[in-house]
């Protein structure tokens, strides 16, 4: 029987991430000046010089942050960094403690236990920076709905930074000082969306600055750039210029730290990308947090040994082929209960399912089932989840009512990824409101979309059209990677291959031009591939054999047709 087809290819709406005139664009080939004219791209886009980023001043709160840092680095003060266990807070606190240190301030962290303290500032970290007897703790990727620890520290004399991205509560904290561009509330700023690792990164430039020192190597945005594209937050105003210089850095000049890293992730640093960031380091980094305790990713990122950095890389991809074989059981068992389910927003819960990598189950549900998805993982009469939402279908505003109608102890998070805690007798009046409630907010659960940016002919899947694309990267949320069809393709060789045949690798013929392609998650598909086909994929480089190669990163596939549908 043929297999159901995945996605309804639709042509990609329109971006527009700048006003631009395209005449200076001429001379890129046609389907990447395509591109270009549909997404309004303009030639500062393309630069993102790193020269141009925002003034740190434009943040607000972070002049009264660095004055703040400013006075306890002079005045030989204990800093304790405060952070998440997810890939951006780890590389936020990194990035913290190595440049505090580097300008001859007294830093050390503190990242939350995920099981034994949950997310944020927490009464145990309180208690270990008052007895500590620290001067300022300063919060990374979190804190801005702490009121209650942020006056706990107040009273004991700890001044409090906090520096966040994520949405507050209508009260806020009574911190010294307060960096959250939600704060801002709706305006197009270049720096409206950053990640936490870029929010402490505008207040270290503050504070280098009134050192004298905004040149030291350790306030590059290496780790930044990887917080930045693991948060998944959109690629354009400074994230972009954060993020493509980032990416030099990690090429050309990694630390021993992300060397190792780089290493054990099986990519090679001169070729780096934000893909590779995305699906190779940040994975790695992401899953002492998920499986163990982020303090191991923390200090591999801190290391300067380069011995020792590698060992601490391989023991930590270890503990990610962990999180894959956890994240496979729970994902397996989660799709079963949800296959015959139409509600508007699929939940599901198990007292078996690890809970460090139900974030990662419930976004590739979501993706599949395209609509939001919740898991829990039960833990006697309490749960801990986590949400995820789809583009059109956001996840945050319907957890905020839940949260309003009493049905959450507490939940935190962004528009599209959030937390959640939640009592074992409310599970069923939540699961029915939450159904409830996106009924009224999305229309349809349809089938998954696939967006197509243009047709690519197979004589045009080549070096120059790659490295023409390469001048838009770095792609990821708000500047998507190009998808690509070519008509009327023939499959003239193929087979499954990886782990249990998971992925299909496969040859096209098209006339004299033959295209090579790799299908991650497709091996399944191999009775599909006995006649001409359609094929939307992606264009990469193929590293396996060099030079100005390409290869195909095949999305779908589907019977040879005329038109879009």
């Amino acid at each position: 029987m043929e297999n159901e087809l995945k996605y309804k290819w639709i042509p990609r709406p329109g971006i527009n991430l700048e006003d631009s005139s395209y005449s200076e664009f001429l001379g890129f080939p046609d389907p990447v000046e395509d591109i270009v004219q549909r997404r309004g791209f303009s030639p500062a886009f393309l630069n993102s010089d790193y020269s141009e980023l925002s003034s740190w001043r434009n943040l607000p709160g972070a002049e009264e942050a660095a004055l703040i840092l400013e006075e306890a680095v002079r005045n030989n003060e204990l800093i304790i960094v405060h952070g998440d266990f997810d890939a951006d807070g780890i590389t936020a606190t990194a990035t913290a403690v190595r440049v505090i240190n580097a300008l001859g301030g007294r830093a050390t962290f503190h990242v939350p236990c995920r099981f034994k303290e949950g997310y944020g500032l927490r009464e145990t970290a309180v208690r270990k920076c008052i007895e500590s007897e620290a001067g300022v703790l300063i919060t990374v990727d979190c804190g801005i709905t702490a009121i209650d620890e942020v006056a706990a520290l107040k009273k004991a004399g700890v001044k409090v930074v906090v520096t966040d991205h994520h949405k507050p509560l209508d009260k806020l904290p009574d911190a010294d000082a307060l960096v959250d561009p939600e704060l801002a509330g709706d305006c197009n700023t270049p720096w409206r969306h950053l990640a936490g690792a870029g929010v402490i990164h505008f207040v270290l430039r503050g504070l280098a600055e009134k050192m004298g020192a905004e040149n030291i190597p350790e306030l590059e945005p290496d780790l930044v750039s990887i917080g930045t594209v693991c948060d998944m937050v959109a690629l354009t105003g400074d994230n972009r210029i954060l993020v493509k210089r980032g990416l030099e850095i990690l090429r050309s000049n990694p630390s021993p730290g992300i060397q190792a890293l780089i290493r054990a992730s099986g990519v090679k640093n001169t070729e780096l990308t934000a893909r590779d960031i995305g699906f190779g380091l940040g994975p790695i980094i992401n899953s002492s947090g998920r499986i163990t305790h982020a303090n191991e990713a923390v200090k591999l990122l801190l290391e300067t040994e380069p011995r020792l950095a590698e060992e601490m890389a391989s023991s930590l991809e270890r503990v990610n082929k962990k999180r894959r074989n956890l994240d496979a059981s729970v994902f397996s068992e989660a799709t079963t209960l949800l296959a015959d389910t139409e509600a508007h927003v699929g939940v599901a819960a198990s007292a078996q399912w690890h809970p460090g990598v139900l974030g990662i189950s419930a976004s590739r549900l979501a993706r599949q089932l395209n609509r939001p998805v919740v898991l829990i993982s039960w833990e006697g009469e309490i749960g801990r989840g986590s949400a995820r939402g789809v583009q059109g279908k956001p996840v945050y505003q319907i957890l905020a009512a839940a949260m309003d109608r009493g049905l959450l102890l507490r939940f935190g998070g962004h528009e599209q990824a959030a937390g959640l805690t939640i009592e074992k007798e409310k599970y069923e009046e939540f699961r029915t409101f939450v159904d409830t409630c996106a009924e009224s907010l999305f229309q349809d659960v349809s089938t998954p979309v696939l967006y197509i940016d243009g047709g690519l002919s197979p004589k045009n899947c080549n070096g120059t059209v790659l490295h023409a694309l390469e001048k838009l990267a770095p792609f990821g949320e708000g500047n998507p990677e190009p998808v690509w069809i070519a008509r009327s393709v023939y499959p003239v060789s193929f087979r499954s291959v990886g782990q249990e045949g998971k992925h299909l690798q496969v040859s096209f013929q098209q006339g004299e031009n033959t295209l090579r392609g790799i299908g991650f998650g497709l091996g399944h598909r191999t009775s599909e591939l006995n006649r001409l086909l359609d094929i939307a994929f992606t264009l990469s480089a193929d590293s396996w054999r060099g030079g100005d190669t390409v290869q195909l990163v095949i999305k779908d596939i589907k019977p040879a047709a005329r038109k879009l549908n």
